[in-house]
């Protein structure tokens, strides 16, 4: 225990200086195991671990999904969704960011990757939001927000690392993560016709579609349902792995796109690929950097020294959980997501498992603050995002997404307070 200050130390001057998450917690968890047993033991954890914890059948889904969500943004199935649903809701107040809503909760059911969505609705609807007169912040706002949808609904790369780390059922979050995102998604919704409807010049209304436009437009929908009925129900089922739901999801966005529709080239196949290297590249970096970390906090018997430290608290569960919400979304806040839960989960979820949780509702739990933590500063990697793309000022784009800040707290503390919303669906698993 008397190294896990100084090396914490260690790992925050890096994070501070700006080294990459994965090589920070890398370097900090070298130099402590060394520290506790010399050479020897840091030697041979490295020379084996990260090839072992990323050789990992479960851990190939990641970039399958993810280049599942670019084969979708080449082929621009991503815009036929936004047409659809905006023909659907765009006469409503704040119609057009009605329909960001649900066409990112629909790209959200095919890809797991909150950071393809937003980038894809950013392109998409910036350019329509012009040309209706849509006020930058609000729409802008609206799709950061609605990107951390990918991060709930299924099939989530969030969800299916905190499966693989704690050994709870990816097919049990996946189905657990539903209504919560449906959830929010509806509460997003109604947020925008509330905006819309007290300032109107920030969300002008939109022409009338007629029912027979409304209904030829869900023939361009076929793409994405047949993808999700694949994919969620081959994995409710148990027909399929979470990996071969994946890769069956993978070639059907392939074969879709360039045999059924021809909208994708040889060329945006391999610029969709390249694409996928960069946040499987970052994500595999990550989970090495932070198991070496994982292996230096269990040799030191941290998790079960602050298992034994809470047990002998007088404080209740739901206050110990109250608390580890608070942590959770702190770190969201400076942190990026997948280090947080590769970080901290050996250490929490043996503590939470021993208070009596279920890991399912805990992980949806914890996603959920994971989720939040998109959206707010400093880091908010989804508001950057959509900054960049649409060249809206940081500032704006904040103040855009903060009424959808409050929106997640509420849903977040129904979650807590309310575990059957999570459990209802998922109880089987």
């Amino acid at each position: 225990m008397e190294y896990v200050f100084p090396i914490s130390l260690l790992l925050g001057f890096l994070l501070v200086v700006g080294m990459p998450i994965g090589f920070a917690m890398g370097v900090a968890g070298t130099v402590g195991l060394y520290m506790l047993g010399g050479v020897d033991i840091m030697m041979g954890i490295l020379a084996v671990g990260p090839y072992r914890n990323t050789a990992s059948w479960l851990l190939t889904a990641i970039p399958l999904f993810i280049f599942m969500a670019e084969i979708l943004t080449a082929s621009r199935i991503s815009s036929d969704m936004f047409r659809a649903a905006n023909k659907w809701v765009g006469h409503l107040p704040g119609g057009l960011a009605v329909a960001t809503v649900f066409t990112s909760a629909g790209f959200g059911a095919v890809s797991g990757s909150s950071t393809a969505a937003t980038a894809t609705m950013a392109r998409t609807v910036a350019p329509e939001a012009e040309k209706y007169g849509y006020d930058k912040g609000m729409i802008v706002g609206t799709v950061a927000a609605a990107g951390t949808l990918s991060i709930m609904i299924p099939p989530s790369v969030v969800l299916m690392v905190y499966g693989i780390i704690t050994e709870t059922s990816i097919g049990g979050l996946f189905i657990a993560g539903i209504i919560p995102g449906l959830l929010t998604a509806i509460s997003f919704a109604a947020i925008t016709m509330i905006w819309a409807k007290l300032d109107t010049k920030s969300a002008p209304p939109i022409e009338h579609h007629s029912w027979r436009e409304r209904f030829a437009s869900l023939r361009d929908l076929w793409p994405i349902v047949l993808l999700f009925v694949f994919v969620i129900s081959g994995i409710y089922s148990g027909a399929v792995t979470v990996t071969e739901a994946a890769a069956i999801g993978c070639f059907g966005a392939v074969f879709i796109s360039m045999v059924m529709l021809r909208r994708l080239s040889v060329k945006d196949f391999l610029s969709a690929l390249e694409r996928t290297t960069r946040p499987t590249a970052m994500i595999f970096t990550i989970i090495i950097g932070a198991h070496v970390f994982g292996y230096f906090i269990t040799l030191t018997m941290a998790p079960q020294a602050l298992v034994t430290f809470v047990q002998g608290l007088d404080v209740s569960a739901g206050t110990i959980i109250f608390i580890l919400i608070i942590v959770y979304v702190l770190l969201g806040c400076v942190m990026d997501q997948l280090a947080i839960l590769i970080l901290t989960m050996p250490i929490v979820f043996p503590m939470v498992m021993e208070l009596g949780y279920s890991p399912i509702w805990f992980g949806i739990l914890i996603t959920k603050t994971v989720e939040i933590g998109l959206i707010t500063p400093p880091i908010g990697m989804n508001v950057f995002v959509a900054s960049a793309i649409t060249r809206v000022p940081l500032r704006r784009v904040f103040a855009g997404v903060l009424p959808f800040v409050l929106m997640e707290f509420i849903i977040l503390a129904l979650i807590a307070y309310f575990p059957d919303v999570v459990t209802w669906l998922s109880g089987r698993y």
